[in-house]
């Protein structure tokens, strides 16, 4: 017999761990670089915006314990909490480094209290023993602050030395050991010249721009708990099922093992659970990646987080985790974090060329000098390697990207897709659906025509609202929310129980057997099976139609659309952007026609099937134009996918959100407004901060390099043109502009 070792198959354990000391992007680099070459890691991505390292690791290899030691072991700290926790060992190090940029200020003032006597004469009229008196009292302060404040600095400086790459720390740690020997051989020989203020000035602001750093930024990263938080899913649980298939609406977190749920098509799967009746496809990319839909029948398991794409089905609970709409939604943020626009790669590929560029520029500098003045040596290398700080540079983007997600967060708008903000800046085309989009999110049932035929036939008004109530249970579509709610209004209940067969048209509708007998309910063309002459009465309604087998239309429901607020103000203030308005809707064009002009929107599209959506925003593409969707329903999600930029309305289908850029969590037509208006500031602030820190560059290098900025000043060039980037970007943070 052929025994299989089970320790030979990977356990693989995600891992979320929340990040502190990482001051730049190049910390999270040298994070993952270190990371990548443990045989335990299967995956290793570390967001600087979030703070978060994602770590897939092989629990028969590793653990969480020796990823967070070796994490600590580069100089950073790692904290295995849920994303919404801080925990104590996090508080306890944040109080750490606050105590340790306070005693790097109390430093400060008492160094340059000694070195007053240098500023105010020369060494000649304080006396040979007072100048080496201040010199010793000078090297006792500064020594804490090289070996204790600086710590967190030489610790960045040897992980970088260790994985051969040159950071943020690397030039730093240079500069600071440079002057401290040089400032404690001037002390033990008693000539020369000293830079204990430097250092400790160097250091002192150097801690506290981070620290500001990072309370700004992580205010500011605070957007994904605030979008976050509260946010429950709900399934909708058959308790006797298959005695009865009625369901009843739970929190998703209350599941036990055993429950039987009910899922209708475009909901997310509520935890992980075994298919029992009926056949779909699903989507399990936001868990595993794959892109392509995965069929799925009877026996099979469904993963937590997975959206059900085509038909409504019935799945057994199979494990007591409940899966809650911040899971879903919070792969979205980290797929969002973890995702680095173009103008972030440039700013990090020029700052690790500026960061060779720098040493090149300290060795042709130190190599002038060492033939015209050997004594400005140390002073200008030091100056420059301080002055020149790449911090500005590489925050440039990050900070301003963070922002800005903190802000949309504020109109409950959630990035997807960072590359979103940069597009939307250029979109030139917006193009909406109707209903539920630039509606209400449900429609009002205003009246229902009986036909002469159903009367014949036997049925009621009331049977056939019922009818159609229960073959839309499976919809989440706005038409299906208003029968079913009509449905309630007449206190009947759904007929689950009777309903044999039910299957989902995309943009069409449902057909299905109820109590042996067929129904189709939707669009009139697709309940009559063909084309159908509208009752006069339905001019300026939304009208559905249920229809029996054989084709015969048994009654008409007269819907009405209400205008979401801050539609019409949308459209003027997206058209005074100089973009282009469209409206593309799968309803008539008698309705279409009115609801688009009263909107002010010129071009409008009626009948519009998925595939017409889809042609319609492609050929606006061909024709050169950035175009922006936005839209709620499952028959929405294939031109999504096509649109530039795609926005989906929160409460629409969980697929519809997953194809999107941008998910407007509130339903808000302002925030769409909101999105825009912080896109292009985004783009403004980021060419303001790349230009900022250019030409400080540009200015600081040749001031050190001649000699014309001691090391005092460019430590206080350093920490404001890192400060400068900081604030600048968190200027976002404004409130915008209210529309309408």
């Amino acid at each position: 017999m052929i025994s299989t070792s089970t320790s030979t198959i990977p356990r693989t354990i995600d891992l979320n761990l929340r990040l502190g000391g990482v001051t730049c992007v190049a910390c999270t680099d040298l994070i993952e670089r270190d990371l990548h070459a443990d045989k335990g890691i299967l995956s290793i991505q570390a967001s600087y915006t979030l703070r978060r390292a994602f770590v897939t690791i092989d629990a028969n290899i590793t653990s969480s314990a020796a990823i967070i030691a070796r994490i600590e072991k580069l100089g950073y700290h790692a904290y295995a909490e849920s994303v919404d926790k801080i925990s104590d060992a996090e508080i306890k190090n944040n109080r750490r480094e606050l105590f340790r940029l306070l005693v790097a200020m109390l430093l400060l003032m008492q160094s340059m209290m000694f070195m007053y006597p240098f500023y105010t004469s020369n060494e000649a009229d304080m006396g040979a023993s007072v100048a080496n008196l201040m010199r010793w009292a000078n090297l006792v302060l500064t020594l804490p602050m090289v070996f204790y404040c600086a710590t967190p600095i030489f610790k960045g400086a040897w992980a970088e030395v260790r994985l051969r790459s040159l950071g943020m720390d690397t030039p730093v740690t240079i500069a600071i050991v440079v002057a401290f020997v040089a400032s404690v051989d001037a002390t033990v020989r008693g000539v020369g010249h000293i830079y204990y203020d430097s250092i400790t000035m160097f250091v002192a602001l150097l801690l506290a721009a981070r620290y500001v750093q990072f309370k700004a930024l992580n205010k500011a990263a605070g957007y994904l708990n605030q979008v976050l938080q509260h946010k429950r899913l709900f399934a909708e649980r058959a308790a006797n099922f298959p005695q009865s298939k009625q369901t009843s609406l739970v929190p998703a977190d209350e599941l036990a093992v055993n429950d039987v749920v009910f899922i209708a098509s475009g909901e997310t799967v509520p935890a992980d659970a075994v298919l029992i009746e009926g056949a779909t496809t699903c989507s399990q990319a936001l868990i595993t990646g794959e892109s392509q839909p995965i069929n799925k029948t009877v026996g099979d398991a469904l993963l937590a987080g997975a959206v059900n794409i085509e038909q409504a089905v019935y799945a057994r609970i199979s494990a007591a985790r409940g899966a809650s709409q911040l899971d879903a939604i919070e792969r979205l943020a980290q797929q969002s974090a973890l995702h680095k626009p173009a103008s972030m790669l440039m700013a990090e590929r020029a700052a690790r060329v500026f960061l060779y560029g720098l040493m090149v520029v300290c060795a042709g500098a130190a190599l002038y000098w060492w033939f015209f003045d050997a004594s400005q040596i140390v002073p200008v290398v030091v100056a420059i390697l301080i002055i020149t700080c790449p911090c500005a540079l590489a925050l440039a983007v990050p900070t301003v990207l963070t922002a800005a997600s903190s802000a949309l967060a504020r109109h409950n708008v959630l990035v997807v897709n960072p590359q979103a903000l940069e597009k939307l800046a250029k979109v030139n085309a917006f193009a909406f659906d109707k209903t539920g989009t630039l509606t209400q999110d449900m429609q009002t049932l205003e009246r229902v025509i009986v036909t002469p035929a159903a009367l014949e036939l036997g049925f009621e008004q009331n049977e056939l609202i019922q009818i159609a109530a229960t073959l839309e249970a499976a919809s989440r579509h706005p038409i299906a929310l208003a029968l079913r709610k009509a449905l309630q209004t007449l206190d009947l209940p759904e007929r689950m129980d009777d309903v044999d067969a039910l299957e989902l048209r995309v943009g069409q509708g449902v057909f299905g057997t109820l109590a042996g007998e067929s129904f189709r309910v939707g669009k009139p063309s697709f309940a009559a099976q063909g084309a159908v002459e509208l009752p006069i009465e339905a001019v300026n309604y939304s009208v559905a139609a249920i229809a029996n087998e054989a084709g015969i239309v048994l009654a008409w429901f007269m819907l009405h659309d209400q205008i979401r607020p801050h539609g019409a103000a949308l459209v003027g203030a997206l058209q005074k952007a100089r973009c282009d308005v469209l409206l593309i809707s799968g309803d008539k064009a008698d309705v279409v026609q009115p609801f688009a002009a009263q909107l002010g929107i010129a071009s409008c599209y009626a009948d519009a099937t998925p595939a017409d959506k889809l042609r319609i925003v492609s050929n606006l593409q061909t024709q050169g134009k950035t175009v922006a969707m936005t839209g709620d329903g499952l028959n929405d999600a294939a031109v999504l996918q096509q649109a530039d930029v795609a926005i989906a309305m929160g409460h629409g289908s969980s697929l519809t959100q997953m194809q999107a850029d941008l998910v407007v969590r509130s339903g808000d037509l302002a925030d769409i407004h909101a999105a825009h208006f912080i896109s292009l500031r985004v783009q403004k602030l980021i060419r303001q901060n790349l230009a900022w820190a250019v030409v400080y560059n540009l200015i600081a290098i040749p001031l050190a390099a001649t000699g014309n900025v001691t090391p005092l000043i460019a430590s206080i060039g350093m920490a404001v043109s890192s400060l400068v980037v900081v604030f600048n970007a968190l200027r976002i943070l404004r409130p915008t502009k209210k529309l309408g």
